[in-house]
């Protein structure tokens, strides 16, 4: 994928995001792209950059009926991991999983569109923060 079409994507998912409550049902699935990363390592600083500085998938793709996570890199790795709890709680879909001896969870406001994630592992956690849109 190259940037040019990643970045309209993302902007086409930015631009989208307020929808995901109205056209989101039980069945479809949810994309999301990566805008922000933090990452912190155990006895030292945090550290903010993009999802392929730390090579992290820079869109998802939730597929609530599957109940995986497919997830595109821009080098063109894809993966998936599968989704252990999915909870809806009010306005936010909640998703946890296991994936490479780390645990994940992902919160995802399907009126604003807005995404929240955690990947934590021993001595290293990221924390992602990104915009979703049903498909």
């Amino acid at each position: 994928m190259n940037k040019k079409i990643s970045w309209g994507l993302l902007n086409t998912l930015l631009l989208a995001s307020p929808f995901i409550a109205a056209n989101a049902s039980e069945k479809d699935n949810i994309v999301c792209a990566t805008v922000d990363v933090i990452a912190c390592v155990n006895d030292t600083a945090c550290v903010k950059d993009t999802a392929k500085s730390f090579d992290l998938p820079e869109f998802i793709v939730i597929d609530k009926q599957k109940k995986v996570i497919r997830a595109a890199y821009e080098s063109g790795h894809k993966g998936t991991s599968s989704i252990k709890t999915m909870e809806q709680q009010g306005d936010h879909l909640i998703l946890q999983g296991v994936e490479n001896n780390r645990g994940w969870s992902v919160s995802i406001d399907t009126k604003k569109g807005d995404m929240s994630g955690s990947l934590v592992g021993e001595g290293l956690s990221f924390l992602v923060f990104g915009n979703c849109t049903a498909l």
